[in-house]
């Protein structure tokens, strides 16, 4: 995968891993700024199972960042969409 900006489009094929290799890939190579962008975009545009995961990511992401804001945003969409997730009651969901 390059490193270049891509679409939300292409971004709906992409599995949760594959969106979390490709977010490391960014970071280790010091374009923190993208794979936040990387994130932003698969959220918006994802329709994964695991998308609760991905908050997560985001959420951690951006709060190594100094995001504070944003990552406590990207924490509430976690906490008040994926509820059912983070209790361990899957099957509620």
């Amino acid at each position: 995968m390059t490193n270049q900006h891509l679409s939300g489009a292409k971004l709906t094929s992409f599995t949760l891993g594959e969106l979390t290799q490709a977010a490391e890939m960014l970071q280790a190579a010091g374009q923190h700024q993208e794979a936040i962008e990387l994130y932003r975009q698969w959220l918006k545009h994802g329709k994964d199972e695991y998308k609760h995961v991905a908050w997560f990511n985001y959420g951690w992401l951006l709060q190594k960042q100094n995001k504070f804001d944003e990552a406590a945003s990207a924490y509430d969409e976690l906490t008040n969409n994926y509820a059912s997730y983070l209790s361990g009651n899957n099957a509620m969901a």
